[in-house]
């Protein structure tokens, strides 16, 4: 999905993508998945960057221009670790 002949639109392209992060995270949902959820969250982050990299034709790693904040906050991706991971222990509520 995020390969180079992708040409819809970036609206398009996220939309699809966090279908996917929320169909993953329903059914691989029980047992501890912090750490899984950050493997995914690291993988897609990488992914996404070199995707809008290559579509905006930056040089370099494009990390200062698609930063973590950016891909996650402006441009809307879904970050697994921020979904529901269970009830709140007793103590923070």
């Amino acid at each position: 999905m995020l390969r180079p002949n992708n040409v819809g639109s970036w609206d398009e392209v996220r939309d699809r993508l966090n279908q996917i992060l929320r169909g993953w995270s329903g059914y691989f949902c029980y047992g501890t998945r912090l750490m899984a959820y950050r493997a995914v969250d690291t993988h897609v982050y990488q992914r996404v960057r070199d995707f809008l990299k290559r579509r905006h034709k930056v040089k370099g790693r494009g990390t200062r221009r698609f930063s973590d904040a950016v891909v996650y906050g402006e441009l809307g991706v879904l970050r697994l670790r921020h979904v529901h991971l269970g009830p709140q222990p007793c103590a923070l509520k």
